[in-house]
């Protein structure tokens, strides 16, 4: 069942249905998944997958900015939940455009 799920999120975000993953994110955190498992386990592969897809030319721009919008919706009901767990941060990362830049995309994904 857990696999099954967490296969089912990463599909969502791979498939670009924001709305179904952030059900499917409640749903795995309802079955008792550790967020921290959902993050490594169904987010971020899905996200390695839609960036290949791009390198290979099989995925377009907005069709990455999509799946990073399903990433957004899991992540907003996940990030309290790790923030509050004792899931320590790999590290920091800044990124920023110059205000007004209409070239904002690789800093929104």
């Amino acid at each position: 069942m857990t696999m099954e799920v967490l296969e089912e999120l990463k599909a969502s975000v791979i498939g670009m249905e924001p709305e179904k993953a952030a059900e499917l994110t409640q749903a795995t955190l309802d079955a008792g998944i550790d967020p921290a498992k959902i993050l490594a386990e169904a987010l971020i592969p899905a996200m390695d997958v839609v960036g290949e897809e791009y390198e290979e030319g099989k995925r377009y721009v907005p069709e990455m900015l999509v799946s990073a919008e399903a990433m957004k919706a899991a992540m907003k009901i996940l990030r309290p939940l790790l923030i509050g767990s004792k899931v320590e941060p790999k590290g920091k990362v800044v990124i920023g455009t110059v205000e007004g830049d209409l070239h904002d995309i690789g800093k929104n994904l």
